[in-house]
């Protein structure tokens, strides 16, 4: 069976791509081994940036937050708020489902089938999985943190982020919360709209460090993920075979949002098959710029929060209390925000 373009995973990323390819007239075949809708370990949270490739984003989401509480070890406390929401909660399993039924109305083709291996050259992929074999011209690798695709084609992340998730029947606050200052953690956070505690984090000891700070009661059902980052056009596939979202390890290495990059990459990859159809990855490289370039930012604003935790809640504490809202919104870049945080730290060493 033939298809102008094959695309593995039917998260937000992959529903996305094959809605665009779809509604240009491609033939477009979407695989995923789980039957939808289905259960997502995921935080649920999305930035309000969302809001640009998805304006019906109020509809689908379970609720919007104006206000969040940033602590540094649980104690000093920032309040970040903003007139306009900055951040809005999806439960995936509805919101995942959502996006692949807008696909599929489309035009696209969905089976639920578990990809072996691949074939390729500059003209054609085979694709082979549990049940068939098919043959596209493009190939879109959407199947998240744990991605066949991207294993198959060898390629790596530049590192791992483990965290650990948990259900809680009980809620000492409806505000968001995001704790930061202890050594080698990247945050802890609290999400009453979604009812999940986390903890996001390099360090091997994760299951220690949560139950630490959280203690034992009224948690559930524990899982743990990993999130793939990395801001290398390497990790953006090869050939005719485009990689996005976590397959493509574009998680925001700061906030560890990975929702809204997807979606992004999403319809980069998309445009770059429309636009350039005899080389997209080329193109693709090129489009993917803005992405990287602002996670790379993203990722160095987390290295001086994570060495330097106490300065960073200080200086976002003074005079700067929107800045991360901005961020979130996507009125202040990663690149300024990091600017923001090295001349307070420069100002404050030469003194």
């Amino acid at each position: 069976m033939f298809y102008d373009c094959v695309v593995v995973g039917a998260g937000p990323a992959g529903s996305t791509a094959a809605k665009i390819l779809s509604s240009f007239g491609y033939k477009v075949l979407i695989i995923d081994s789980k039957v939808f809708p289905r259960e997502k370990l995921c935080g649920g949270c999305v930035s309000a940036k969302i809001i640009d490739y998805i304006p019906q984003i109020n509809s689908l989401a379970k609720a919007s937050i104006n206000k969040a509480i940033l602590s540094y070890k649980k104690t000093a406390c920032l309040e970040i708020e903003s007139k306009e929401p900055f951040a809005y909660f999806v439960e995936r399993k509805t919101f995942d489902k959502c996006l692949l039924d807008s696909a599929l109305e489309k035009g696209c083709f969905f089976r639920n089938e578990r990809l072996l291996s691949l074939s390729y050259n500059d003209s054609s992929i085979e694709i082979y999985t549990d049940a068939n074999k098919y043959k596209a011209k493009y190939l879109i690798g959407a199947d998240g943190a744990n991605s066949i695709v991207r294993k198959i084609l060898h390629i790596k992340p530049k590192f791992l982020v483990k965290t650990l998730q948990v259900e809680t029947i009980y809620h000492n606050d409806t505000n968001v919360n995001i704790d930061i200052g202890f050594k080698g953690l990247n945050y802890y956070w609290n999400f009453p709209q979604n009812g999940v505690w986390g903890i996001a984090s390099t360090k091997k000891n994760i299951n220690k460090l949560f139950f630490k700070y959280y203690g034992n009661d009224m948690l559930i059902n524990p899982k743990g993920y990993f999130i793939p980052i990395a801001f290398s056009k390497k990790n953006l596939g090869k050939n005719n075979i485009l990689l996005v979202g976590d397959a493509a390890c574009l998680a925001d290495p700061f906030s560890l949002e990975g929702i809204y990059n997807a979606i992004f990459s999403a319809h980069l990859a998309a445009a770059s098959i429309l636009s350039y159809p005899k080389n997209p990855y080329q193109a693709y490289r090129a489009l993917a710029d803005k992405i990287l370039e602002e996670n790379k930012y993203s990722y160095f604003i987390s290295k001086i929060v994570l060495n330097f935790p106490y300065f960073s809640f200080f200086q976002l504490s003074k005079g700067n209390e929107n800045a991360l809202a901005d961020y979130l919104t996507g009125k202040k870049s990663s690149r300024k925000l990091f600017w923001l945080l090295l001349k307070s730290f420069y100002k404050k060493t030469i003194k």
